[in-house]
C-alpha cells in the first residue's frame, strides 16, 4: 500500500465488522498480499505494525472502548461520535482514506429513529469533516437492504432506507468532485458474535423455543465477516474503482431448510419430522412481533422475520469480483460451529 493510501480513519472499529477489520489489518504487511497468496498463519504476516506502513486512527466513544482493539495494531484514537463535529474534524485531519462502519442496525422498536438519525446525519457530518480535511476517499459500509429500498420490494426497512439516503449524500459529493466514494453493500453478515435473525434462530432452537419450520424452498445470500473485512482492505489498495457501488456475498445460495438442518446438527439436536404449518408460524410471528413492540424486547420471531424466512433474498458479487479481485474464502456452514459456540457462551 502506498503512502497516499495508508493514513486511515476507521469509524465503528469496536463493532462486529470493525473488530474483524482490525484483526485483518494485523495480518497485513505494507501492502496487500497478491491474490491467492494470503497466509495468515505465517510468521511473516505477523510482523510488528511499524513494518506494515499503516497509520491507523480510530473514532471511539469512550476510552474503555479502546480495550476492544488489539494493542499490536498500533492505532491511535480520537474520542467523539458521529454527532460531534469537532471530534470528526480532528479524526479526519491528516487522513487520506476513511472506512465508515459506524451506524445502528439491530435496534429495538423504540430506537429506530435514533438509528436513522445516526446513519444519515452522522454520515453527513463525517463527509463534511472529510472534505474539509482533504480526505481522498470514503469507503462506506452499506447494506443490501438499501437495494430493497430502491425498488420498494422485498424487505423494505427504515434501516435500509436510511442507508440508501446516506449513500445518496455521499454520491452527490462524489459527483461534484469533492471526494472519491466507494460503497460496499453487504448482505447478511455471519461469523462468531453475529446478531440478527440467524443468531436468534440458533438461540431459540438451542432453548427449544422454535418449532420446526415449514418446508421452505426459498434461498438467501450471506457473507462472512472475515470476507467483508478483506473486501474493505481490497478497496483501500485500489487506486481507482470502475464502479461506485459493489454488492458483496460469499457467492453461495443458501436454502433456509439447509440452514435449519445444519443448525440442528451443530447443536447436537434432532430435527423432528413434522413441520409447523405456514399459517401457524405466521400467526405466532404476528403475536411475537406485537409483544415485542410493546415491551421493546428483541430475540423473538416477528412478522418481518417470517417474511425473511419465506422469501428469496439473493444477490450477486460479480462486479466486486471483476473490479476488486474479491474472492470469498469461506461459507456459512464452515463457520457455523464457531457461531454456535459463541451464541451458547453468550447465553450463559
Amino acid at each position: 500500500m502506498t503512502a497516499e493510501n495508508n493514513r486511515i480513519l476507521i469509524t465503528g472499529a469496536t463493532g462486529f465488522v470493525g473488530q474483524a477489520l482490525c484483526q485483518h489489518l494485523l495480518l497485513q504487511k505494507g501492502q496487500l498480499a497478491p491474490k491467492g497468496r494470503e497466509n495468515p498463519e505465517s510468521e511473516e504476516a505477523l510482523e510488528s505494525p511499524s513494518s506494515r506502513g499503516f497509520d491507523i486512527q480510530l473514532l471511539i466513544r469512550e476510552p474503555s472502548d479502546f480495550n476492544k482493539i488489539p494493542p499490536q495494531l498500533g492505532a491511535g484514537y480520537i474520542l467523539g461520535s458521529m454527532q460531534d463535529e469537532a471530534s470528526l474534524v480532528a479524526a479526519c485531519s491528516g487522513r487520506n482514506q476513511v472506512i465508515h462502519l459506524a451506524g445502528l442496525a439491530h435496534v429495538g422498536k423504540g430506537l429506530e429513529q435514533q438509528g436513522v438519525n445516526t446513519n444519515i446525519q452522522g454520515t453527513r457530518n463525517l463527509l463534511d469533516a472529510a472534505i474539509d480535511a482533504g480526505v481522498r476517499r470514503i469507503v462506506y459500509l452499506s447494506s443490501s437492504l438499501a437495494e430493497a429500498a430502491v425498488s420498494g420490494e422485498g424487505d423494505v426497512t427504515a434501516y435500509g432506507e436510511s442507508k440508501l439516503q446516506a449513500e445518496g449524500i455521499l454520491q452527490a459529493a462524489s459527483s461534484e468532485g469533492k471526494i472519491d466514494v466507494v460503497i460496499l453493500r453487504a448482505v447478511n453478515v455471519y461469523g462468531p458474535g453475529m446478531k440478527g435473525n440467524i443468531a436468534n434462530m440458533i438461540s431459540m432452537i438451542d432453548r427449544g423455543r422454535l418449532p420446526p419450520l415449514p418446508r421452505l424452498k426459498n434461498k438467501i445470500s450471506l457473507l462472512s465477516v472475515d470476507d467483508l473485512a478483506k473486501a474493505l482492505l481490497l478497496v483501500l489498495a485500489v487506486r481507482e474503482t470502475k464502479a461506485q457501488t459493489y454488492t458483496l456475498t460469499d457467492g453461495q445460495q443458501y436454502a433456509i431448510e439447509d440452514i435449519e438442518k445444519a443448525i440442528y446438527h451443530a447443536l447436537g439436536k434432532q430435527l423432528r419430522r413434522w413441520r409447523t404449518p405456514h399459517m401457524l408460524l405466521y400467526c405466532a410471528a404476528l403475536i411475537a412481533g406485537f409483544v415485542s413492540s410493546i415491551t421493546s424486547g428483541g430475540g423473538a420471531i416477528s412478522s418481518r422475520t417470517y417474511r425473511n424466512l419465506t422469501s428469496d433474498n439473493l444477490f450477486s458479487n460479480e462486479r466486486a469480483a471483476a473490479d476488486l479481485g474479491f474472492v470469498p474464502s469461506t461459507d456459512f456452514f464452515q463457520q457455523l460451529p464457531a457461531i454456535v459456540e459463541r451464541v451458547r457462551n453468550t447465553a450463559k
